[in-house]
């Protein structure tokens, strides 16, 4: 007797076996896809209906029949209950109560009634143990079902429910152009429908040979295993191509720090092959000390678990390279991480420009201020030469007082605390200006706004009387803010002369002048307000620009450097139209938390 059908049964089981751990593993790299772990349930079911049917067609007594068959119905219900599942996700239908309802419809019949009845749900008795001769001479017991019952055509009828939704799936997504797709799912369908249509022909005796439904979810096992991984082959090779022309450094890794895919750019800047890279860990390519900070951006993003940005310095070659990284962890169904993601971008050249963009600035800056300086001279001169003048005249009354020998040492006592008292007030003049020409950039320390706006308008008051401006200021105390001194003495001193080359159209009596300091929430606000002509409407938003300016012989400079430096400072500046005549300058600065805190204690 030539034994073809039963190995050939064994040899499915095989072949379905393999396909299973296949797409377990495809499902291992891929958790959020549950399309290839579906599918390897099926795999798995059809190999053990062919197991089943094997031990149905060598079964030597009617009952060891009944129990193979039961066992072969159940996992025949449950092929086709999983495919459904399986059509559902692989054609990304939304209605997902029929799978439901068509699963458990099969399911119920196949692990429930078949069970229940005496002879399950293929036989309405005992059958009588046939044998079948195949024309190869092999000789199996007779699997077909003679007498029908009533939940044998139910469960017909709920599998073939089961391959119309199916068939209607496909139609619909080649409709909505997914055509490859719904062809390989069709050509699997009509496999599984045609070979399971010949078992029931078989069944009404109208051909006498065996069962080849297992044959059949073979080839919807080999058609949709092929479209399936030819399906994860293109998507792979779609996204390589993809992240290969990203210009950035692009990879991932799995929770114990193997790379699973990096892109060309990580393999050109490490000069190795991507096949020498995957499956291995940071510790196998980098130097130790890139490898601890690697690590430790890992283990931040892991513990989040939500996207983070790191910025890094790495040597290349020997050579210092800045990197900007965006790192995030994929998260599987269960919102658990299964991967981490990175994103970096070379930004070497971008620091370098931006440190020699800061640079510029600092000159333009200190340009401004000298030029400020050189043209409030006069203003300075008169600040400097009220108190040298008092010195001299002090020092010359002292001088006599000891020459007549009538010296009374508590008068000479006033006139040294006189001299040192203008000695102070003209070294302040000079300190203050100082510290606003200086080019060097100071550290940023605590600055009292009201303290610094009082000071600049002690070297501008000369200026301010020559122009016959009348000043009101509303300081108040306790407005301290980190900052660079001398950049915001600069501010202050821009936006005070702006305003009084603002008023200088205006007659004398109507030349105003509030400036004002007061603490806003959490930050320090203070506002230049003038009683010029103002700035026209369309111009109001313009005027921070660099090179705009509304005097003739202005630079249109000093606004930009005021906005510049505030924003430097992580404040804001704007301007406003009043509602008189002339325009206010609004600068908010935050305040500085420690001193806040220590005043509010």
């Amino acid at each position: 007797m030539n034994a073809i059908l039963v190995p050939a049964l064994y040899g499915l089981s095989g072949v379905c076996a393999y396909a299973m751990l296949t797409h377990i593993l495809i499902a291992w790299r891929r958790p959020v896809d549950r399309t290839h772990l579906l599918f390897a349930a099926v795999c798995l079911w059809v190999a053990l209906y062919a197991i089943a049917e094997a031990g149905a067609y060598r079964a030597e007594t009617a009952q060891a029949l009944v129990a193979f068959r039961r066992w072969q119905i159940l996992f025949g219900t449950l092929v086709v209950g999983t495919y459904v599942w399986f059509v559902a996700s692989y054609m990304d239908t939304t209605r997902g109560w029929v799978p439901a309802a068509l699963s458990a419809w099969i399911v119920l019949l196949g692990a429930g009634v078949n069970f229940a009845l005496p002879y399950g749900i293929s036989y309405i008795s005992l059958p009588a143990l046939d044998h079948l001769s195949l024309p190869w001479d092999e000789q199996v017991v007779d699997l077909r079902v003679n007498q029908h019952s009533a939940w044998h055509a139910v469960m017909w009828l709920a599998i073939v429910a089961a391959f119309v939704w199916s068939i209607v799936a496909c139609v619909q997504q080649y409709r909505r152009g997914i055509r490859r797709r719904a062809l390989t799912l069709g050509l699997a369908t009509v496999f599984f429908l045609v070979f399971a249509a010949f078992n029931e022909i078989v069944n009404f005796g109208l051909v006498r040979f065996v069962h080849l439904a297992e044959f059949g979810f073979l080839g919807a096992v080999v058609v949709m295993s092929l479209g399936l991984t030819h399906e994860l082959r293109e998507s792979e090779r779609r996204l390589q191509a993809i992240l290969d022309n990203v210009p950035a450094i692009v990879f991932m890794k799995d929770l114990q720090g193997r790379y699973l895919m990096v892109n060309r750019h990580f393999e050109a800047l490490y000069r190795q092959p991507g096949s020498t890279i995957v499956g291995r860990t940071a510790r196998d390519i980098f130097p130790a000390a890139q490898v601890v900070t690697l690590l430790a951006t890992d283990r931040k993003v892991l513990e989040t678990r939500r996207g983070l940005e790191f910025e890094d310095v790495y040597h290349v070659d020997g050579e210092a390279r800045t990197f900007v990284s965006l790192k995030f962890p994929l998260l599987d169904a269960h919102d658990q991480p299964y991967a981490i993601c990175g994103v970096s971008t070379d930004v070497t050249e971008l620091r370098t420009a931006e440190r020699e963009a800061r640079s510029l600035q600092q000159r333009i800056w200190h340009t401004d201020r000298v030029a400020r300086a050189g043209a409030l001279s006069a203003s300075l001169a008169h600040e400097l030469n009220q108190p040298l003048a008092a010195v001299l005249s002090n020092a010359q009354a002292a001088l006599r007082f000891l020459d007549s020998g009538k010296a009374d040492p508590r008068e000479i006592r006033d006139i040294l605390e006189d001299i040192v008292r203008d000695d102070k007030r003209a070294a302040a003049v000079i300190s203050s200006l100082r510290a606003m020409v200086g080019r060097q950039t100071a550290a940023r320390l605590q600055v009292d706004l009201s303290d610094t706006v009082k000071e600049m308008l002690g070297i501008l008051r000369g200026e301010m009387l020559e122009r016959q401006v009348e000043v009101a200021t509303a300081l108040a105390e306790g407005c301290v803010v980190m900052a660079d001194k001398g950049q915001i003495q600069q501010v202050v001193l821009n936006l005070v002369t702006n305003a009084l080359d603002a008023m200088g159209g205006q007659p004398p009596d109507e030349r105003r002048l509030r400036i004002s300091v007061a603490r806003e929430g959490g930050n320090a606000r203070m506002t230049v307000r003038d009683s010029g002509a103002g700035v026209p409407a369309e111009d109001i938003d313009k005027v921070f620009d660099a090179f705009r300016s509304t005097k003739p012989q202005g630079m249109g400079i000093g606004l930009s450097v005021c906005r510049s430096i505030v924003e430097s400072h992580a404040g804001s500046i704007r301007m406003e139209q009043n509602a008189d005549r002339g325009v206010s300058v609004h600068v908010t600065l935050p305040l500085d938390k420690a001193r806040a805190a220590t005043t509010a204690v």
